[in-house]
Parts: structure tokens; sequence; C-alpha cells
């Protein structure tokens, strides 16, 4: 029995730089038509959008889709806390390129609206 383990690694294609989030950094919404409100840690950001670091088996990943969208409240870590409300549309769902962290997933999030324009 072969191992296609790898298919499921999407390779890297964004053209525009990301950056890693700082420690504190995260969203909070409730997803269209959900019944709870997750708090999840912020992997990364560009300028367009967000990426967000979900295990693979959470029910988070049962009760969103790519083109789904909805308001996300971003919480940085600087001092005071501040929180920006943000309408986002979910563009993709996979597994990290490298695998790592194993048992994980990637939800990207794009801006729908430029910052300030809301």
């Amino acid at each position: 029995m072969t191992d296609n383990s790898q298919d499921k690694f999407k390779k890297e294609s964004r053209s525009e730089i990301r950056n890693l989030a700082s420690e504190g950094a995260s969203l909070s919404f409730k997803p269209p038509g959900g019944t709870w409100e997750y708090h999840i840690k912020l992997r990364d950001f560009s300028a367009s959008g967000l990426g967000l670091l979900v295990k693979e088996d959470s029910d988070l990943l049962k009760q969103i889709k790519v083109g789904d969208v909805f308001t996300v409240n971003y919480h940085e870590d600087t001092s005071p806390v501040t929180v920006q409300h943000r309408n986002v549309q979910v563009r993709h769902i996979y597994f990290p390129a490298t695998g790592i962290p194993e048992n994980h997933m990637i939800v990207g999030l794009r801006f729908l609206e430029q910052n300030g324009d809301q």
C-alpha cells in the first residue's frame, strides 16, 4: 500500500507577502448559521487577508465552506488591546504545504473591504 498523504497538501501560490502574526493576535467570529462563537489564533496575514490555523477535526470545518461571507473581530495584542470588525470571505481550506503542524488545516480569509472602509 502506498501513502498518498502528500497529495492533500497545497503548494504555496500566493503572490502577496504574508507576515507571521504576533503571539497574541486572534480572531473571534460566529460562522454563518453557527451557534458557537470561535476564538482562533491568527497564523499569518497580508494586506488582503488572514490565515487561520485550525485542527483538522474541529467542528468549525463542518460549519464553513469556501465562499462563505461573515464578520470577524480581529484582536491585536497591542496595548491597549485593539479590536477591528472586518467582513471576510473564506477563500480556501487546505493542509499546510509542509504538513506542519500535523493534523491542522489553514483557512484563508479574504477581506471584503479595505481597512478603514467599514
